[in-house]
């Protein structure tokens, strides 16, 4: 994978103008393509100008619309986001982390699947940066949600459990029949670990997650006890309700549910699409349309009553608020 930065002239005219100005028959061009081929391939010197202007709008579009193929489009799809997904669609819009991550190196860091289907992460170093966003490392900000695992900090979450794993005994029948393995817990596993060696493991699924924080298992695929640990009597309650979670993880889902706390939150989901929308340029009319529908904007904007257009308004600023640091709230 090629690992690069550039940047880019104010206009896609100062961009034609340099290269006629160091342009000459010895010079290669090569053609922008779609992202995802991440390649480059030559091209005749007749097409450079074609080529820039796409390189050039490609490099200044907003990276929400980018990321986005049509308004709603994935709201539709992604009906149970857990808070960690929802705090991921909310950072991912933000400029400022945009901009931290295109400096960052490596821009990508290996993520291997192992046998069991957990997807692991071992960090070579800490990432300063990304923990000032509340990751361990940066994730692709056009990568939505469910795309690609995104590895938040412990700090982050907040409410993590507390996992020791204990080797069965061989001649304990009592503690080999309570051996576990990591794979019995039927949900999606994202493990990461840092530079310390602390492992830590995001299980998400069912419209909800849980942080568990392994110790003394060197292996994760290995078979274990699992010992919880509590820290003090004030957290009992938040530790039951996490240890619930885990048990109910463990039990295979053959029929939906219904949709997480979050993934049901129309609030959320519509603060998003403000967030979308502004972000795009729309007026709160225009925003209000995409999110309640032209009838109901014909029939209620320009009405005595001011309802629409005060509650319009609120979900672009609740959209921009959780973009710039509120998503951290979704965490806890």
């Amino acid at each position: 994978m090629r690992y690069g930065s550039g940047r880019c002239d104010p206009s896609p005219e100062a961009a034609l103008a340099s290269c006629r100005r160091s342009a000459s028959p010895s010079h290669v061009l090569y053609a922008w393509r779609r992202p995802e081929s991440r390649s480059l391939a030559q091209i005749d010197r007749n097409d450079h100008k074609r080529n820039l202007e796409a390189w050039w709008t490609f490099l200044n579009m907003p990276h929400h619309r980018r990321a986005r193929q049509g308004a709603g489009a994935w709201v539709s799809e992604e009906t149970r986001f857990d808070a960690a997904d929802w705090a991921w669609e909310f950072l991912r819009r933000n400029a400022n982390y945009a901009a931290d991550w295109r400096r960052s190196v490596p821009q990508h860091l290996p993520c291997l699947t192992l046998i069991d289907g957990t997807r692991l992460l071992r960090l070579p170093r800490r990432f300063p940066p990304a923990e000032k966003w509340g990751l361990l490392a940066f994730s692709d900000p056009a990568l939505a949600a469910r795309q690609a695992p995104v590895f938040w900090h412990p700090r982050a979450l907040k409410r993590v459990v507390r996992l020791r794993a204990v080797p069965p005994s061989l001649g304990d029948r009592e503690g080999a029949q309570g051996a576990q393995v990591l794979a019995d817990f039927m949900v999606e596993r994202h493990a990461v670990i840092d530079p310390d060696g602390l492992r830590l493991l995001l299980m998400k699924g069912r419209g909800v997650h849980v942080a568990v924080e392994l110790h003394d298992l060197p292996v994760l695929t290995r078979r274990f006890r699992p010992v919880f640990e509590l820290e003090s009597l004030s957290d009992l309650a938040t530790q039951t309700e996490l240890l619930k979670r885990l048990q109910r993880f463990m039990v295979r889902e053959t029929v939906s549910s219904g949709t997480s706390p979050f993934g049901s939150d129309e609030r959320l989901r519509q603060a998003l699409l403000a967030l979308d929308e502004s972000l795009n340029g729309k007026t709160y009319r225009q925003i209000a349309t995409t999110i309640f529908g032209a009838k109901m904007v014909a029939d209620e904007w320009q009405g005595p009553s001011q309802f629409l257009k005060d509650r319009t308004r609120r979900l672009v600023a609740k959209g921009t608020e959780l973009m710039k640091g509120g998503y951290r709230d979704l965490l806890g």
